[in-house]
């Protein structure tokens, strides 16, 4: 027995209604406008698109770039939340909100919160280090005094465009002390000793003011960004705004007077 309502989708009203072995006969007329039709369709045929593998690539293209760009909206939210209210504090469902994207795309792209946290970490120091190695191309040869104030420089600028990136440290600094070992293991720790080698010869050179060159690090980290970490606090005490470029600029100055030498600030 089948549920189907009327006579059957293969089979015509008119050959239902007709007795059986009825053939009507085609006129003249309706056998070429039958023939006409059929050369029509013949053409139409030809000038169908080929459907096959460029059509399907195309499809896979579109939608992997749709899954790059969900993964970037999410982790780029994801930063704002971690550096809010760090690991234990943030919600993955927040930060679906935050990057406008179904809750369960951030399971089936990261797997777990621990994950995003991580890709996070991967995602922030790749811009800075992208960044930076953009405005070091073709400086191959240039004296250190110059190396060294680039350097500093675009750290500085850096933490005004990105401020999440330091809150996101005092957070891993509060955390679960098996996330921060695994940021200094993978992104510090090589970082760092890059970055000690340049200013050691800076210091040698007589560019950099002297003492312990970690201590000086953290102290310079404490002097760029602070007024950005705290952007809120400094803009109600002071009525400046810390992001805006004039001040931006002598904030530049103000901290590399701190630390330069001989004139390099």
């Amino acid at each position: 027995m089948t549920d189907r309502i009327g006579p059957p989708t293969d089979v015509s009203l008119q050959e239902l209604e007709q007795p059986e072995g009825f053939r009507p006969q085609m006129t003249r007329a309706a056998q070429k406008t039958g023939r006409a039709k059929s050369a029509v369709a013949r053409q139409s045929e030809t000038r169908q698109p080929a459907v096959g593998k460029p059509v399907r690539k195309k499809r896979v293209r579109r939608e992997q770039q749709r899954a790059v760009e969900t993964k970037l909206a999410i982790v780029e939210a994801a930063l704002r939340e971690f550096a809010e209210k760090g690991f234990e504090g943030a919600s993955t469902r927040e930060i679906a909100l935050r990057a406008n994207v179904n809750h369960r795309l951030i399971g089936h792209h990261f797997g777990s919160k621990d994950n995003l946290w991580k890709a996070t970490a991967k995602h922030v120091f790749g811009m800075y280090t992208e960044r930076l190695h953009k405005r070091l191309e073709g400086l191959d040869g240039v004296d250190e005094p110059v190396l060294v104030r680039l350097m500093l420089r675009e750290f500085i600028l850096f933490s005004a465009k990105v401020p999440q990136l330091h809150r996101f440290m005092v957070q891993a600094n509060e955390g679960d002390r098996e996330r921060l070992d695994w940021l200094i293991t993978n992104y510090l720790a090589p970082g760092i000793g890059l970055e000690l080698d340049l200013l050691g010869k800076a210091q040698k050179a007589g560019l950099l003011r002297s003492g312990d060159l970690v201590h000086l690090r953290y102290l310079f980290i404490g002097a760029a960004t602070s007024v950005f970490t705290l952007a809120a606090e400094f803009q109600d005490i002071t009525k400046q705004n810390p992001f805006d470029e004039e001040f931006l600029s002598k904030h530049v100055d103000m901290v590399l007077s701190l630390f330069l030498t001989n004139g390099q600030s």
